[in-house]
């Protein structure tokens, strides 16, 4: 919702100011400025990037829309989700979670912290480091390790679209620049016309510098910032659950190991330590 408010701000602002200083907006309808700008800058997306990059673009700038949906009940849920397996490992042995990992969306345990279970990326890295428990083939120097590794390479493969946003957003004041140049050309032809019709083609030719700039910054731009930010939210999500699989993993008891994890949640969305305690207690016998 605010990437939505923020671009019609950006719009309603410049154009708003626009009509104030007695601009007419018919002026900035130049389709042909847009098919000129926006169809290069595409095409130059497509050269530069293998397809498989290209399929991610479109599901990134619909997240950055719809927000990461990461907030202090997210938080909740891992923390209670990781103290229910933790309690009944501590009590049952590694078996107690067997059937729980066999299918994580028909366990009881695991539905009852939805917010942790829905996000899928999240419950294989969770559920594949919970194997390695059941299987006696980890101990805590290799499950860093093997976390860090993992958290990396998703934190790249993330960071990909909002890159190509990124230089698709720089492309914009250069193209933009192509296309006034365009115009001045098509200008420099009608020199010998009546001054309305040389005015005319000299604004045609700037709007396509004003398209290319404000597409940068303020809108592609400001985008894939966003799309950076739903990535970092995302990523801290996995840093919570390596910091209390690597700690219990140690031998440190549930309550430590939670707070372990705790201490990696932003400050913003952090439990206190009396919300931990809560938390433990709703998660103990699940």
């Amino acid at each position: 919702m605010g990437v939505i408010i923020g671009l019609l701000g950006v719009t309603g602002s410049v154009l708003g100011g626009f009509v104030m200083a007695g601009g007419p907006i018919p002026v900035l309808i130049q389709p042909n400025e847009f098919i000129v700008i926006g169809g290069a800058a595409i095409f130059a997306t497509v050269i530069a990037n293998p397809g498989i990059v290209l399929k991610s673009i479109m599901p990134a700038i619909v997240s950055a829309i719809k927000g990461s949906g990461v907030d202090k009940a997210t938080y909740n849920d891992i923390l209670g989700l990781m103290a229910s397996i933790f309690d009944t490992m501590r009590k049952e042995g590694v078996l107690g979670i067997e059937a729980d990992l066999a299918d994580p969306h028909k366990s009881p345990r695991f539905n009852k912290y939805p917010k942790a279970l829905h996000d899928h990326h999240l419950m294989e890295t969770f559920t594949g480091a919970l194997r390695l428990f059941v299987d006696g083939v980890v101990n805590a120097f290799d499950l860093e390790r093997l976390l860090d590794t993992e958290i990396e390479t998703h934190h790249e493969e993330a960071l990909i679209p909002p890159g190509v946003v990124n230089k698709l957003a720089d492309s914009f004041p250069g193209l933009g620049i192509v296309a006034a140049v365009l115009g001045i050309i098509i200008t420099m032809q009608h020199l010998d016309g009546p001054p309305t019709e040389i005015g005319h083609h000299v604004g045609a030719a700037l709007v396509g510098t004003m398209i290319g700039i404000l597409f940068c910054y303020g809108y592609i731009g400001p985008i894939a910032s966003k799309i950076e930010s739903v990535v970092r939210d995302q990523t801290g999500l996995y840093k919570c659950i390596k910091a209390g699989l690597v700690s219990f993993a140690g031998g440190a008891p549930p309550q430590v190991a939670l707070e372990f994890a705790r201490k990696t949640i932003p400050s913003a969305l952090r439990p206190t330590a009396e919300e931990l305690e809560e938390i433990l207690k709703g998660a103990k016998g699940k």
